[in-house]
């Protein structure tokens, strides 16, 4: 890969990464914010902690992907 593929894929990285945190703070914010009925509230609960756990996986990988790519960018001679 070229030097200016890999910075571009690079920033795509870690705009989708900073979307997806956003993501994992808005769920959190919601779940300060469930209704008191118990019923309600352990539906949405388990919606919002499987929606949580797929957000992390998909954060974890943007960040081996950012880190792959700064080490790719690192060891590239600069043109």
């Amino acid at each position: 890969m070229i030097r200016r593929t890999i910075a571009s894929r690079l920033t795509q990285a870690k705009i989708t990464l900073s979307q997806t945190m956003e993501s994992i703070l808005d769920i959190n914010r919601r779940r300060k914010t469930l209704p008191s009925d118990p019923s309600i509230k352990k539906d949405q609960e388990q919606a919002l902690s499987e929606e949580l756990k797929i957000l992390n996986k998909l954060a974890e990988q943007q960040a081996v992907l950012i880190r792959k790519y700064e080490t790719a960018l690192t060891k590239q001679p600069s043109s």
